[in-house]
């Protein structure tokens, strides 16, 4: 099970967005001990150490620093890179616990929550643990989220685009003919496409998103089941129902009253 423990955070150290002025290189210090750091990049480009070998990072590139860590180290001159930073103060080490390199695509998303924060920090009525542990936990938790849901990087483009499509619209008539003939392949490759880099099959794949889109709306909406079932995709309630009891253990109606108790 992940731990998002946060015991190990004392407080926070610094906060900050910082530019790299063209012509100039960061130099890639180490991280000493005592500390935790993410560099959030927020445009531009710039590599990062990873053992041995150099990490490009773009806009959206969330990089975790551990104590012993590199720090960005280079910069590319033609653009050069803007950061949020976050220094944590912290009384033991722990083992990492999400990829050193994760993702945060939405870039609207990524200014607005570096706004928010350097507002926060810049206001001496807010607790400043109580900001460290939130910060943290929010930066952590996005990083986890984004390896539990991320698809393999060396996922076939014709694979990408089934999933692309079907991710798109759930509730289509998909069948493994038509997402093979979508990828251009045939069906028993499109299989074992599906169990190489997603580890399921195409059926239960279609029938996993219809069953998390059901779980939304169930979540967020008042629409009754059997619209519910048809905007899934899952065409009635009685289905819906058999179905979200086998994936779930309960009924749908037993998972509604949950999100609101």
């Amino acid at each position: 099970m992940y731990d998002f423990s946060l015991d190990h955070v004392r407080g926070l150290s610094g906060c900050s967005h910082f530019r790299m002025l063209g012509g100039r290189q960061p130099g890639g210090p180490i991280l000493e001990e005592g500390f935790e750091k993410v560099e959030l990049v927020t445009g531009g480009r710039c590599w990062a150490q990873d053992g041995s070998r150099e990490v490009e990072a773009t806009a959206g590139t969330l990089i975790w620093h551990l104590p012993g860590d590199r720090l960005i180290s280079r910069s590319d001159e033609s653009d050069p890179y803007s950061c949020l930073v976050v220094t944590w103060i912290i009384d033991q080490l722990i083992e990492r616990r999400v990829p050193r390199f994760t993702r945060w695509d939405d870039r609207s998303e990524v200014l607005a929550y570096g706004r928010r924060l350097l507002i926060a920090n810049s206001d001496e009525r807010i607790d400043r643990r109580a900001l460290a542990l939130a910060t943290y936990g929010h930066l952590q938790f996005h990083a986890h989220a984004w390896e539990a849901t991320a698809d393999d990087p060396a996922m076939p483009p014709q694979l990408r685009s089934v999933t692309d499509a079907v991710s798109r619209d759930p509730a289509a008539s998909w069948s493994v003919s038509s997402m093979a003939k979508r990828a251009g392949w045939s069906p028993s490759r499109l299989h074992a496409a599906f169990q190489q880099y997603l580890g399921t099959s195409p059926h239960q794949y279609v029938l996993d998103l219809r069953l998390r889109l059901a779980r939304e709306l169930l979540a967020t909406t008042t629409l009754d089941l059997d619209h519910i079932a048809k905007q899934c995709g899952l065409g009635s309630a009685a289905v819906l129902c058999r179905r979200f009891r086998k994936h779930s253990g309960m009924t749908p109606g037993t998972y509604r009253d949950r999100q609101f108790t």
